[in-house]
């Protein structure tokens, strides 16, 4: 039966690959450091098992070539390949015969094999550098700086900093082309899109004038365009002492229109900061301004975010 083709979620950019296969047999390194754990695990251990089913079948195939066996019992001749793989020997059973050394010769050979290659696996998983990143799950477009802009809020869960922190958002569209429809990135020009530490939150804040892809975005063009934003951190973890990326995309529908983002931040006594990153989502509508006065007050409540 022909499986589907894969699936895959890029952290909010969902697509299916035709002609590329799940478990790529042929890449085992991107293979390991890609499944999960519990698939892992389990593929651990069923390889485990299985060498040692090999190997106790040999044992079982001629009687008298382990010593202190029951003969014919392939309970002895399993456990007996277990001792023999792990080169534990408790010396109640041991090789009787040529035959029984030579395949326990092999058993340790590829005992040391399996247990450099497994040991390896772990520490690749476990060294790869992963983000502690936490984007808001929401974009806002509010008003700043007298015009609008859109804004994502970003902030790590380390208590570490993170140093060159560097962002990126792009906007990706669809555009016909003849009789053909090609997908289109867009750099989104960030007001500040590098900081020399993230030890807090960072607004990234994208301004929507007349070179902006966004500018006089529509319901008819976003419903022609099928728009997604994609934001991209980069940085030196200084808790991992590692360079770390980490993304998120945002969807039409995670787009809020004429909010602002709540104020997480709050002054401690002793000169200390709070971050409440619980609340990085938060969000709250901003009424349309009806005087001068009330515009100052919408820019300080975007510049307190």
């Amino acid at each position: 039966m022909k499986l589907p083709p894969p699936r895959i979620d890029l952290r909010g950019l969902q697509a299916v690959k035709v002609g590329v296969s799940r478990f790529a047999i042929d890449d085992p390194y991107y293979l390991v450091l890609t499944m999960r754990w519990p698939t892992f695990l389990a593929c651990v251990f069923a390889g485990y098992m299985a060498v040692n089913l090999v190997f106790a079948v040999l044992f079982w195939l001629a009687p008298g070539s382990v010593s202190g066996a029951h003969p014919g019992g392939f309970g002895d001749a399993f456990f007996f390949s277990v001792e023999t793989l792990a080169t534990v020997g408790y010396g109640a059973m041991t090789p009787a015969t040529v035959y029984g050394h030579i395949v326990a010769t092999a058993e340790i050979f590829v005992g040391m094999f399996m247990t450099a290659l497994v040991t390896g696996a772990f520490f690749a998983r476990f060294a790869r550098p992963r983000p502690r990143l936490v984007f808001s799950e929401v974009a806002v477009i509010t008003p700043y700086d007298g015009r609008q802009a859109l804004m994502v809020r970003v902030a790590s869960r380390r208590l570490q900093a993170i140093s060159e922190a560097s962002a990126r958002i792009s906007y990706l569209r669809d555009e016909p082309v003849g009789d053909n429809r090609f997908r289109r990135f867009s750099e989104l020009k960030l007001v500040r899109s590098n900081i020399p530490v993230l030890s807090l939150s960072w607004t990234l804040i994208h301004l929507i004038d007349e070179q902006s892809p966004l500018y006089g975005l529509t319901a008819e063009r976003l419903l022609a365009e099928a728009p997604s934003l994609m934001v991209s951190i980069t940085g030196f973890d200084e808790a991992i002492s590692s360079t770390i990326n980490d993304r998120k995309v945002y969807r039409q529908e995670d787009v809020r229109f004429g909010h602002v983002f709540d104020n997480i931040l709050r002054d401690l006594p002793g000169g200390f900061i709070e971050l409440d990153i619980t609340r990085i989502h938060d969000t709250t509508p901003v009424a349309p301004p009806a005087d001068p006065l009330a515009v100052s007050v919408q820019e300080s409540a975007v510049r307190a975010s």
